[in-house]
């Protein structure tokens, strides 16, 4: 299907599948990708720029996954597996099937967790002092379609609030969620792109207007009791810098699917820099070698 720039309803396949527009579109990984490696990786990773891509699904997100499911549109896409671990053949057996009916198998212990998590973070969301208040007053997994500069975009927002005013983003984390450690953890994963990517295609489809009012929200959960959650926002220095990157990105992407040229690292020989805190570092120990 080729659907026109707006906000529209569909499976997180086709979303994933990319079979929304007339060419290969941007999404805010790939122009992650682009910016921390370069434009060969982000046509491997594009379903339909690499003829042999695979979507693999990772084990280590299966839980996170799962929540993400049944918080945000109370559904249960889990298969549970009766069985303590993976190494028998039965669970195996169950496992394969489960993945291959598109569904996400589940050892009953995680989906204990799974459950746990969900009404932790309901119990906790009640307490944030925030308005709008976080995942109430709109709906779950819309996606925007926009175009960019000659580039078609795609991004599938968790929750979008119906009057436009906010964006709502679930992560789940088997590290901390403590705010200040993560707030150094979401440049490593691009969460500082995706939110320009996104205010980006919201600005494309709703006006530039209602895209600077809109407020955008992580909420952070921890994988493991107590199921602590954080809410993080980006600062205006962050968001203009991100900003930076994703148009960096796109002209990348435009010059690539243009030329059909997929560059991967610089062919010249690089030099690696000093950095400050490798000197300091080193002038520590000398000065204590040397006491």
């Amino acid at each position: 299907m080729t659907l026109a720039p707006g906000i529209h309803v569909i499976t997180a396949d086709a979303y994933h599948r990319d079979d929304v527009c007339d060419q290969p579109s941007l999404s805010a990984s790939l122009a992650h990708i682009l910016c921390t490696s370069s434009p060969a990786h982000a046509r491997i990773a594009h379903p339909r720029l690499n003829p042999d891509f695979e979507r693999h699904e990772e084990e280590k997100f299966d839980t996170g996954t799962v929540a993400h499911a049944l918080l945000l549109q109370g559904e249960d896409v889990a298969v549970i597996v009766d069985a303590p671990d993976w190494r028998t053949n039965a669970a195996k057996e169950e496992r394969d099937a489960a993945r291959a009916a598109g569904q996400i198998p589940l050892l009953a212990k995680h989906w204990d967790a799974v459950r746990a998590m969900v009404a932790a973070t309901r119990e906790q969301l009640d307490k944030i002092e925030v308005s709008p208040a976080l995942f109430t007053d709109g709906k779950p997994e819309q996606t925007l379609i926009w175009e960019d500069d000659g580039v078609m975009c795609r991004a599938r927002i968790d929750w979008l609030h119906d009057d436009l005013s906010a964006i709502d983003d679930y992560k789940t984390s088997k590290a901390s969620a403590n705010p200040e450690s993560w707030s150094r953890t979401l440049f490593g994963i691009g969460a500082d792109m995706q939110v320009a990517f996104y205010l980006r295609g919201l600005a494309a489809v709703a006006g530039a207007a209602v895209a600077g009012m809109a407020d955008w929200r992580f909420v952070v959960q921890e994988t493991y009791p107590p199921y602590a959650l954080s809410v993080v926002s980006l600062s205006p220095d962050v968001l203009a810098l991100a900003d930076a990157k994703v148009e960096w990105a796109i002209q990348l992407w435009k010059q690539s699917l243009a030329s059909g040229e997929w560059p991967a690292y610089p062919t010249r020989v690089c030099w690696a820099e000093l950095p400050p805190w490798e000197e300091a570092r080193w002038m520590e120990r000398e000065a204590r070698e040397a006491a």
